[in-house]
C-alpha cells in the first residue's frame, strides 16, 4: 500500500482505535508521512525521539498469527492487530485482520457440520471504522442462521472496533489482564501549513464547494471545520454506543456513561463488556466444554447462567454496598432456577422447566402452577417399569395353559416353573 492510500485511510476519517495505541500508531507512520509533531486531545505533544520510542511499540509483542483450527468442535478464529477493511487476506497479516476475512471465516466455520461453535480469539486495539459495524452485524446473523453459539476471548485486548466485534458474541470471555471497552472515536489531522511556510512554499486549493477541500493537509483546521468534524465524531460514537447496548444487553447511556474508557479483567465484567473471566490458557477447553454439554446452567463465580443470559445493566463500577446487593440478587435467582428446576412438576416437563426457568423471571410457585397444568413430556412417562409392559403387550407371548405351570405327583414347585420356562423357550434342563 503507498504512502498516499495508507494516508487517505488513516487521516481526516473517524478511527474507532483506543487512544494510547492511537499514539503509537500515528506515531510509527510519522516518518512515512513527514509528520514532526503529534498532539493527542490530551495536548501531550510529541515530537522528535519522542515519535520515535512511541512507533518502537508498534511491533506486537506475540505472534497472534496462525491458521484457522478446528478443536473438538470449536472453530478458533484469530482477530489480532489493526481491524481494517478489504484488506484482502483471509487470516490475520503483517499486524492485521481484515473485516472481509473475520467474516469469510465464520462464513465458513458456521457452514461446516462439524462446527458446533465459533470463538473469536481477540486482541485488537480497533481499526476503521468502516465495515466495523456490518461485520458485527453480519457475525451475529450468521451465528443465528447456523444456530450455533458464538464467543469472544479477550486475550489480551478488545478495545474499540475490536469491542465492537466482541458485542457481537452470546458470551464474552475475559482474561485477568485482559482490557475491553474504549467505545469512542478519534479522529486525526494533520497540518503542513507551518512546514511549508519555513520551505517558502505555498499551496494553493482550487475547488468548487465550500467543504470541498476541508482537513485539507496544507492548512491550520479552522475553527468552524473542526466543530463540524467534533458533530460528526459524536454521532458516530453514539451509534457505536447503540451497537454495543444492543448486542451487549447494556443501556446506551451505560456505554456512554464509560467515556470511552478501557476496563481490565473483572472490571470489565462489572461494567458489562464482559461476562466471565477466565486463564487464557484454559479458554479453548472452557468452550469445547459447554460445546458438548449445551444448556447445562454455566456457574462462573456468583453468577449463575446459560449462554444466552446477559449481565445487568450498569452505568458504573459496583460500589461494595452495590455489590453486595448484586450478590443476593444472584443468589436469589440462583435459588428460583433451582428450584424450577427442581420442582416435582418438572420431572416430567424438563423443556418447558427449563423454558420457565431462563427465559422468564416467574416464580418458584408460579412455575410450578403452570408445569402442573402443561401436558407431561412424550418421553417423560416412558420409565423402566410401563417400558417392559409396553414391549411385553406389543410381543406375542407363549400360551403355557393352567396345567403347563402345575407340578406333576413328583415334581416340586420349582421344578414345575423351571418346566414351564423350558417348553417356552425351548431350552433344555439338565
Amino acid at each position: 500500500m503507498s504512502y498516499p492510500q495508507i494516508a487517505s485511510r488513516v487521516l481526516n476519517t473517524p478511527l474507532l482505535l483506543e487512544p494510547g495505541y492511537a499514539r503509537v500508531f500515528f506515531s510509527a507512520l510519522a516518518p512515512r508521512l513527514n509528520i514532526l509533531k503529534l498532539q493527542d486531545a490530551d495536548g501531550e505533544v510529541s515530537t522528535g525521539d519522542k515519535l520515535r520510542v512511541n512507533a518502537a511499540s508498534f511491533t506486537p509483542n506475540r505472534d497472534r498469527e496462525r491458521p484457522y483450527q478446528l478443536i473438538d468442535g470449536a472453530a478458533i478464529l484469530p482477530v489480532s492487530g489493526s481491524l481494517v477493511h478489504k484488506y484482502g487476506h483471509v487470516k490475520p497479516y503483517s499486524g492485521m485482520t481484515g473485516y472481509d476475512g473475520i467474516i469469510r471465516r465464520a462464513a465458513d466455520a458456521f457452514g461446516d457440520p462439524s462446527v458446533k461453535g465459533v470463538m473469536l480469539d481477540c486482541d485488537t486495539p480497533g481499526g476503521e471504522v468502516a465495515g466495523c459495524f456490518d461485520t458485527v452485524a453480519e457475525l451475529r446473523r450468521l451465528a443465528d442462521l447456523a444456530g450455533k453459539p458464538l464467543w469472544s476471548l479477550c486475550y489480551d485486548m478488545t478495545c474499540s472496533a475490536g469491542m465492537a466485534l466482541a458485542s457481537s458474541a452470546n458470551r464474552r470471555l475475559i482474561t485477568q489482564t485482559g482490557q475491553a471497552g474504549s467505545v469512542g472515536v478519534v479522529m486525526a489531522h494533520v497540518s503542513y501549513e507551518e512546514y511549508l511556510k519555513k520551505e517558502g512554499m505555498k499551496v494553493t486549493l482550487i475547488h468548487s464547494g465550500a467543504q470541498k477541500v476541508e482537513g485539507n493537509p496544507y492548512q491550520d483546521l479552522p475553527e468552524e471545520v473542526l466543530a463540524r468534524f467534533q458533530t460528526d465524531t459524536d454521532a458516530l460514537r453514539q451509534e457505536f454506543a447503540q451497537l454495543v447496548a444492543r448486542y451487549t444487553g447494556m443501556s446506551v447511556e451505560a456505554v456512554l456513561a464509560t467515556e470511552a474508557a478501557t476496563y481490565r479483567g473483572q472490571a470489565a465484567i462489572d461494567i458489562g463488556f464482559a461476562d466471565q473471566l477466565v486463564n487464557g490458557h484454559e479458554a479453548v477447553a472452557e468452550f469445547t466444554e459447554y460445546l458438548s454439554t449445551q444448556g447445562r446452567i454455566i456457574t462462573t463465580g456468583a453468577t449463575m447462567t446459560q449462554e444466552n443470559l446477559k449481565p445487568e445493566a450498569s452505568t458504573a463500577p459496583p460500589s461494595t454496598e452495590q455489590g453486595q446487593d448484586d450478590k443476593a440478587n444472584t443468589n436469589a435467582e440462583r435459588a428460583r432456577v433451582q428450584g424450577i428446576l427442581q420442582h416435582a412438576e418438572a420431572a416430567e416437563r424438563k423443556q418447558l422447566a427449563e423454558h420457565l426457568a431462563f427465559n422468564t423471571d416467574m416464580s418458584v410457585e408460579a412455575a410450578g402452577a403452570a408445569l402442573a397444568a402443561a401436558p407431561k413430556d412424550a418421553s417423560a412417562s416412558l420409565n423402566a417399569d410401563t417400558a417392559l409392559d409396553r414391549l411385553m403387550s406389543a410381543e406375542e407371548q407363549p400360551n403355557l395353559g393352567e396345567d403347563a405351570a402345575a407340578p406333576t405327583e413328583t415334581q416340586s414347585k420349582a421344578q414345575g416353573i423351571a418346566s414351564s420356562w423350558a417348553k417356552a423357550t425351548g431350552a433344555k434342563i439338565a
